[in-house]
């Protein structure tokens, strides 16, 4: 058997640091050793992956490493090969520039060399010199963490022409995300597939994340702890490298995990799709019996299907990622008689929005007392009511008198709202009552579906995601 490198720390090769970057290199290789080549040393793998970027990839890792071996046009061919093995030999044999110090991602005192664009991502270098200290040609990194970087690109996937890593505060997802990948690129290699990195079919990151989220959810069942996910979306290409940072956080992937369980799913997933917008197929209208978007082109109507729309933008995905409230989506999709199960609503709420428990219980008694006679033209006139109110002023003396009264005048001992509710579960300072509205108005829909009154209510649709709609549309 081959004997170790002596100069390498091998733990660290493998070992969680917190950096997205390395910690992707590092689940690679604990991937080739565990499950592809568990016979083979490091410098073997590097060998491995090096073949694989030249030869089946044709160099093409330019969001990744900026004149690096492989990417300098300068070479060619087989010079790309022994040009990286050359440099990793030189790491190896420490025959490289070095100075001992902390290593910037692992922390642990060792023999330091200089990173930059070529080996490491966003590092700055060259003209970026001017991002770390003393001017430094480069970030000082352990040669154990520039391994790691190397193998990135084997455990990533493109997104709209541009790198894509994941980190989970769950060690298990992390993996999962990176086999996930590599998994991905192997099989397009065996089909003989020269683009490189394997694409993402998505075009933002907000539907990239919610499917990954998807898959956490239906094949790794055994996660049972929240778990926040941050997608790096990058390139270190050229004269303008940057990234983008797009964090789902854990308490909406567990509200997410809670609207795949078997009670809820259809009624959420029917919701979210209904959701999806392309400025190209303006019209498209969404059919909860099939699943598709119908429309009307040329006097003749088209279905569109999900492998088709999945791309578009989604806005309930969006407002989910950037912390918007969905509550008018629920909101209109509600007025509209769709079934929405209302604990999807008051977990959101409670969850999400931080609404007290308490002030969810009460707009549920309010809505039942304001539906319990089943007289549709009443109902109709207390939508309308409800609808209508612009401001606090009138949301107040709408439920003065459409509900403190009609309970009095019912004869009712009990007050239907008492001080305390109103003070501190209706109308606290930490409330805005625009919410309570409309969550009041979602509960009343839903209520009405349950009863199956089919009540006719014009209302003006108040949606304000026109104006986003359209620059989203572009991404």
């Amino acid at each position: 058997m081959k004997q170790k490198l002596k100069t390498i720390d091998y733990k660290w090769l493998t070992k969680p640091t917190g950096d997205p970057f390395a910690d992707t290199g590092g689940y690679v290789i604990q991937y080739l050793w565990t499950k592809v080549y568990p016979d083979k040393d490091i410098d073997e793998l590097i060998d491995f992956a090096t073949k694989i970027y030249v030869n089946d990839w044709e160099g093409k890792l330019h969001t990744f490493f900026l004149n690096s071996k492989i990417t300098q046009p300068a070479f060619k061919g087989e010079k790309k090969i022994t040009e990286t093995r050359k440099y990793f030999d030189g790491l190896f044999s420490e025959r490289q520039e070095t100075e001992e110090g902390f290593c910037r991602i692992s922390g642990r005192k060792t023999k330091l060399f200089t990173a930059g664009r070529d080996n490491s991502l966003m590092s700055g270098s060259g003209t970026f010199i001017n991002f770390h200290h003393n001017f430094d040609s480069g970030i000082r990194l352990s040669k154990e963490v520039i391994i790691r970087m190397f193998f990135v690109p084997l455990g990533s996937r493109l997104l709209s022409g541009k790198a894509a890593l994941l980190k989970s505060s769950n060690e298990n997802i992390n993996r999962f995300f990176v086999e996930e990948n590599l998994e991905n690129n192997f099989y397009n290699i065996a089909i003989g597939t020269k683009e490189g990195v394997g694409k993402f079919e998505f075009k933002n990151p907000a539907n990239a994340l919610f499917d990954f989220a998807s898959k956490v959810i239906t094949k790794k069942k055994e996660i049972k702890n929240s778990a926040s996910l941050t997608l790096f979306h990058l390139t270190n290409f050229g004269a303008s490298p940057e990234i983008e940072i797009h964090k789902l956080p854990a308490m909406v992937f567990e509200f997410y995990r809670f609207c795949h369980k078997i009670t809820y799913k259809t009624d959420w997933i029917n919701f979210v799709r209904s959701h999806y917008s392309n400025s190209k197929n303006k019209g498209a209208k969404y059919n909860t019996v099939t699943g598709n978007f119908e429309i009307k082109k040329n006097e003749k109507s088209e279905s569109i299907q999900i492998n088709d729309y999945k791309i578009w933008v989604n806005w309930v995905y969006n407002n989910l990622l950037i912390g918007k409230s969905i509550v008018p989506q629920f909101l209109k999709w509600s007025k509209n008689s769709n079934k929405l199960n209302f604990d999807i609503v008051r977990i959101y709420q409670q969850n999400i929005r931080g609404m007290k428990k308490e002030t969810v219980s009460k707009i549920l008694e309010l809505a039942d007392f304001l539906v319990r006679d089943k007289n549709e033209q009443n109902i109709k006139k207390r939508i309308t009511k409800l609808n209508g109110a612009k401001n606090s002023y009138i949301l107040r003396d709408v439920f003065f008198k459409e509900i403190v009264v009609k309970n009095h005048n019912e004869g009712n001992v009990n007050p239907i709202i008492t001080v305390n509710d109103y003070v501190n579960y209706l109308f606290s300072d930490d409330l805005r009552w625009q919410e309570i509205r409309d969550v009041l108005l979602i509960a009343i829909y839903q209520k009405m579906h349950e009863l199956k009154l089919n009540i006719e209510i014009s209302i003006e649709d108040e949606s304000d995601n026109n104006e986003i709609e359209v620059k989203q549309d572009k991404l």
